[in-house]
């Protein structure tokens, strides 16, 4: 740890920990952390603070979110990424019928990062 970290291991909250405990395939009683994957956790825990600012902010102070089974995306970027929402949380559903905690928070991880920040918040307009 010394040589990968002369500094000491720096802080990662316990955020960061919870999900890199989660995101481990467990078969026995021992888990293997490693720091780098809590530190990658730690930065997807700022990045989802981020875009959760992002987004506030673009929203403004006066929004009134619509009930969701009221609400009509027109844009078919919105309706892209609504389709992506519900492609992972049909995947995070059977994972966690199949106490597969790993493989919900991977589908967690993937739609958060590819679809929704790389894609939606990245790529298309700001329409929100």
């Amino acid at each position: 740890q010394r040589r990968q970290f002369p500094h000491g291991i720096p802080e990662c909250g316990a955020d960061a920990l919870r999900m890199a405990l989660c995101s481990h395939n467990v078969h026995g009683e021992d888990i293997r952390l490693e720091v780098g994957r809590v530190l990658s956790y730690r930065h997807f825990c700022n990045k989802i603070w981020n875009a959760l600012k992002f987004v506030l902010t673009a929203l403004g102070p006066s929004f009134d979110p619509q009930p969701p089974e009221e609400a009509v995306p027109q844009h078919p970027m919105d309706r892209w990424v609504l389709s992506r929402l519900v492609q992972a949380v049909g995947e995070c559903q059977r994972r966690m019928e199949a106490m597969e905690v790993h493989g919900a928070m991977a589908a967690v991880h993937h739609f958060w990062l590819r679809s929704f920040c790389d894609v939606y918040l990245v790529g298309g307009p700001v329409r929100l």
